[in-house]
């Protein structure tokens, strides 16, 4: 396995690197998730790279956050920059930049980051069919679901070893964008589920019932790596160096073998100077996370002190194979080897010709000069030298020719590559939908699917946790008013669960899909109808562009996008929009229900969290074969109907319903019937316009 370390600064890529990191994972001013660190200019970018390759690392620049129609050019011009800098990889999450990734640099390795939820076979082959490079995989995966994974795919897989878990499935969070307008999707997360919140009551001064312990496998390593793991992965972009070269040289230490008392007081170290909740073993063994954890980051000065100096004094060089030729008649020739990553490299230094020696000196002392290489990137590790009797060269010329040596091989490493043409991008030509908008009533329950169908929804689909074949049996009248789709879940690791939607997807009760994770659309590639809904990221002309061309069939728009954003898409590309339901906030397989009160005491739809505000956020479960997902709503329902007249070209309007009873839900359907005929509609009481007006930074 190889250790991954994180970078937020200059100081953290080098205490990284000192410690033992095989890569380095850091980002630029712009398009990166952590926009709060430090992060690196082009000119220290260009540094860091070199610095990384210079040590035997790989560098992968984070560029993983959505991107607007507008920010596109300019993301495609630095990963340009990147590409010829030398960045090993690109972690990224938008699918339309992706694409444009894959057209405009083939040859530059993509990962898809954690933010793309990618949690099942389906997904990760689905990457692996894009063409990405490596998939970091969701930090709600056991070791089992892992090793599934690994078995059914080719492609490279990273996980989490150790930091900061999200409470929400990774990239399926708009806590911090609803409460607001941070959004994590955007690299500026405020993190209000670090903040007081409690289970169906004002919380109090020790409620933190959405603040999730961090992570530690530093002793379960061989567990990872026997899961398929290939690279260990350390969070921690926005802590200190310290932190960084203690994190980084504890699991280098576990990697090479350490023995219990050394990790153990790794492990004391690591605690001492940034713990949440003793950082148990998240979800690799079943949920062993707890929340309620409130970050304890104020460690010893001495300790401080100590991993500052004892850092400062480490070195880290490659390892060169020297070889010295001074033969008769022949030009003097040193060649100096690389067998470590990206090796193996031989390069060749030539000087002038050997004299006939005065007073003769041995092989081993010429060997020696030249591999006097104190003040480099190296270090000789093994030799020899082929010199023919009473030849001499002045140690000048010696030492000129390991100079030449040394400065070959550091050309070698500081990876320059030639830059292909731009593509001159023109894209499809506009197809604005010229049709009539249809209604997609999202409902949770029998009930509130009849009201839908009752009321003229053309579209319903119905949520497919435990026991919905039986109600969907019941529903198969419907199907000849209304198509009948099965709303998927945000969140749901491989396992039973998978499988079980399998089935349900493959049999006839159904006429689509509502897609909520990307490797859904794999499972549901036979149905007739398929699509992508808000959570698929939808932030872009060229995201909506590239969903369609992976299989769906139609596309809603994201949630994050403002009046303009989505007018901007809707002008060139056929989409939907959601213009009624509850945002869900969170995707929780943490269940903080489960945690309070146990599974027999569970409140079901009636349970919601409360925070220091007093807003009270709904939440709603849904079950399946192994366990519940909990969905954590807004406090208030988005509703734009009485607004949809400043757009057109909408193909799928969404409603969504959770709490509604029929009657409400007939009328939330009837009303969006008038906006859709262009009738005035009054301002809806009780809810909010979400991002219709409020940009996300």
């Amino acid at each position: 396995m190889l250790l991954l370390s994180p970078a937020g600064s200059p100081a953290s890529l080098s205490a990284a690197l000192k410690s033992g990191a095989d890569g380095v994972y850091f980002g630029g001013a712009s398009f990166n998730a952590r926009r709060g660190a430090a992060n690196f200019t082009d000119m220290q970018m260009q540094a860091a790279l070199d610095q990384c390759h210079l040590c035997g690392a790989r560098a992968f620049i984070t560029m993983n956050i959505l991107l607007l129609d507008r920010e596109l050019p300019e993301a495609i011009r630095y990963a340009r920059f990147l590409y010829k800098a030398g960045a090993d990889g690109l972690i990224i999450q938008d699918l339309g930049l992706a694409r444009r990734l894959r057209e405009e640099l083939p040859e530059l390795p993509l990962h898809g980051s954690t933010q793309m939820g990618i949690c099942d076979i389906a997904g990760a082959r689905l990457l692996e069919d894009m063409g990405f490079s490596c998939g970091v995989l969701a930090r709600e995966l056991s070791l089992e679901s892992i090793r599934a994974i690994h078995q059914a795919v080719h492609l490279p897989l990273e996980a989490f070893a150790h930091g900061a878990m999200c409470m929400s499935f990774s990239g399926g969070c708009l806590y911090s964008s609803m409460a607001g307008e941070r959004s994590g999707n955007r690299g500026t997360c405020a993190q209000p589920c670090r903040k007081q919140a409690a289970l169906c009551r004002h919380p109090g001064r020790e409620d933190y019932c959405l603040s999730l312990s961090d992570l530690c496998m530093l002793e379960h390593l061989k567990d990872m790596g026997d899961a398929g793991v290939t690279w260990l992965k350390l969070e921690g972009r926005m802590k200190r160096p310290a932190y960084v070269a203690a994190v980084t040289g504890a699991y280098r230490a576990a990697l090479d073998g350490a023995g219990p008392g050394e990790l153990a007081e790794h492990r004391r170290r690591i605690l001492a100077l940034f713990d949440r909740g003793g950082s148990p073993t998240g979800y690799y063994y079943g949920d062993d996370a707890h929340t309620g954890c409130v970050a304890q980051a104020d460690p010893p000065a001495a300790l401080l002190h100590q991993i500052e100096e004892q850092t400062e004094r480490k070195e880290r060089k490659l390892p060169v194979e020297t070889r010295l030729f001074l033969l008769e008649g022949e030009p003097a020739r040193l060649s100096l080897t690389l067998s470590q990553w990206p090796g193996p490299r031989t390069v060749w230094a030539e000087g002038p010709r050997p004299q006939e020696a005065e007073k003769p000196q041995s092989p081993e002392r010429y060997l020696a000069q030249v591999q006097k290489l104190g003040g480099t990137p190296f270090q000789a590790a093994g030799g020899a030298a082929e010199m023919a009797p009473g030849l001499f060269l002045p140690a000048k010329e010696l030492n000129a020719l390991r100079r030449a040596g040394v400065e070959a091989l550091e050309e070698v490493l500081r990876i320059r590559r030639p830059l292909p043409p731009e593509k001159m991008e023109e894209g499809p030509a506009p197809s604005p939908f010229q049709g009539r908008m249809e209604l997609l009533a999202v409902v949770q329950n029998e009930g509130q699917a009849r009201a839908a169908a009752g009321a003229g929804a053309e579209l319903i689909a119905l949520e497919g946790g435990l026991g919905a074949e039986r109600v969907f049996q019941a529903l198969q009248p419907l199907r000849k008013r209304a198509k009948l789709l099965i709303s998927l879940p945000a969140a749901v690791p491989q396992g039973r669960e998978t499988e079980r939607l399998h089935a349900l997807l493959q049999s006839s009760l159904v006429d689509g899909a509502l897609c909520a994770n990307l490797g859904q659309i794999v499972l549901a590639k036979d149905l007739p109808l398929k699509i992508a809904g808000t959570q698929l990221g939808a932030f872009n002309r060229e995201a909506v562009r590239t969903l369609k061309t992976l299989g769906f069939d139609r596309v809603i728009l994201s949630l994050e996008l403002t009046k303009a954003q989505m007018r901007d898409i809707l002008t060139e590309e056929a989409a939907g929009i959601s213009g009624y339901g509850r945002a869900q906030l969170m995707q929780l397989l943490h269940c903080p229900m489960k945690e309070a009160l146990g599974c027999k005491n569970c409140l079901g739809p009636d349970a919601y969290l409360e925070d220091g505000a007093g807003r009270r956020f709904p939440l709603s479960p849904i079950r399946g074969r192994d366990g519940c997902l909990v969905r954590l709503l807004n406090c208030f329902p988005t509703d734009v109907l009485d607004l949809l007249g400043a757009l057109s070209g909408i193909q799928t309007l969404q409603l969504a319903f959770y709490e509604e009873g029929p009657a409400a839900v007939e009328a939330a359907i009837s009303r969006a019937q008038e906006a859709r005929d262009g009738a005035p509609l009054l301002p809806p009481e009780k809810a909010t316009r979400g991002h219709w007006n409020r940009a996300v930074e």
